[in-house]
């Protein structure tokens, strides 16, 4: 008999790469009967996939919180699944409701939602500690009676298992081609001196020490494709650097990859934030996989989990401090200045995500885990 699986968001697009494109699209491929309740689409079919459409006034993260969340509940209840599977921290009430109701119930924690909160620069001190004690009474309490809990990384699976035993990780990494694509070394070594960022260009992305080291070489360009708000926009633009930049607004995947075939390396360069595990790291942002997807060296911050697990296991790229310009200097004349063993870190990194860093990895991890259930 088909098991009736329904994914529940208040906050993510339907067609969102881990909700959808990955989990979803997996389970249904693997013969479950999957819905996507969804908010802000139109009910449709996709790949195997019933969307069910949730119209909400607005994306606004209170009126998530006290009106979406709740829309999306019921909507979710009245398909009457066999297993709820949620993904924001607005719905761990409804999670909690639905488990009461005799459903199984994953929880699946894409952020470290204690470290998330507390980075929210324009969130009051005060509202910032009622969050974050609502949350931690939130998981001592009911954290424990959902079936499984799932999340993005190990940092973030040790931080819940200070509340539940029955915490793993599904990683978030690419959808590839399973074959490995061999890159010219002739079309590589032609390529020029640019590096390149992809994606929101947040403020804990250092783009400040990019730009700083950019001013103290001559022969790098620096690409950011994505989108910036106008303050922090106005902010870099202020800095020497700026003069190297070429800034492109978000573009469709399949013109990113051709930007991405310009470059010589892909730079990602976050702090040692709560939300990123502090100096252990995260291996939940799909950004430096993406890189690695596309035959991009990496230049990134020197956690502990990247510099192990990634840079130095595969040879694919560099780690700096986040905030040190002139260490990243160092690695953009090391790049620009031995483009054969550029070209060789650029192989490594396409290796590495085909044998491991890849979402059919993670597949059979969410499908084990489903049939446990």
């Amino acid at each position: 008999m088909t098991k009736t699986i329904c994914h529940i968001s208040s906050a993510h697009d339907a067609d969102d790469i881990r909700i959808f494109q990955k989990e979803c699209v997996s389970l249904a491929r693997a013969g479950y009967d999957v819905y996507f309740v969804a908010t802000n689409t139109e009910s449709k079919n996709v790949d195997g996939v019933s969307i069910v459409g949730v119209p909400v006034k607005t994306v606004n993260p209170v009126y998530r919180f006290l009106f979406s969340s709740r829309k999306v509940y019921k909507t979710a209840l009245s398909i009457n699944a066999e297993i709820y599977h949620f993904h924001d921290i607005e719905l761990f009430r409804y999670g909690v409701k639905l488990k009461k109701k005799g459903f199984k119930v994953i929880f699946d924690s894409h952020e470290n939602w204690i470290g998330y909160v507390d980075e929210i620069s324009w969130l009051p001190s005060p509202v910032k500690m009622l969050c974050t004690s609502i949350i931690r009474r939130w998981y001592r309490k009911y954290l424990n009676l959902f079936d499984k809990v799932i999340t993005v990384s190990p940092h973030i699976v040790d931080s819940l298992k200070e509340y539940c035993g029955k915490v793993e990780v599904v990683a978030n990494y690419p959808i590839i081609n399973s074959t490995f694509d061999s890159i010219s070394r002739d079309s590589f070594l032609k390529r020029s001196n640019s590096i390149c960022y992809a994606g929101t260009v947040y403020t804990n992305s250092n783009q400040e020490t990019i730009l700083n080291s950019l001013s103290q070489i001559s022969n790098v360009e620096y690409i950011i494709v994505g989108t910036i708000s106008d303050d922090y926009k106005k902010k870099l633009q202020m800095l020497p650097g700026w003069s190297k930049v070429k800034f492109i607004d978000k573009v469709p995947k399949s013109e990113l990859g051709k930007i991405f075939d310009k470059c010589i390396a892909g730079i990602i360069l976050f702090d040692y934030s709560p939300n990123c595990g502090g100096k252990r790291g995260t291996m939940g942002n799909n950004k430096i996989f993406e890189y690695m997807e596309a035959g991009l060296p990496i230049i990134c911050t020197d956690f502990d989990e990247w510099k192990t697990n990634i840079v130095e296991k595969y040879n694919c790229g560099f780690c700096v401090e986040p905030r040190n310009s002139e260490q990243l200097s160092g690695v953009l004349t090391a790049l620009t200045s031995n483009m054969n063993q550029t070209y060789e870190m650029a192989i490594n990194a396409r290796r590495a995500v085909v044998e491991e860093f890849n979402w059919k990895t993670q597949e059979i991890v969410l499908l084990n885990l489903y049939d446990s259930l």
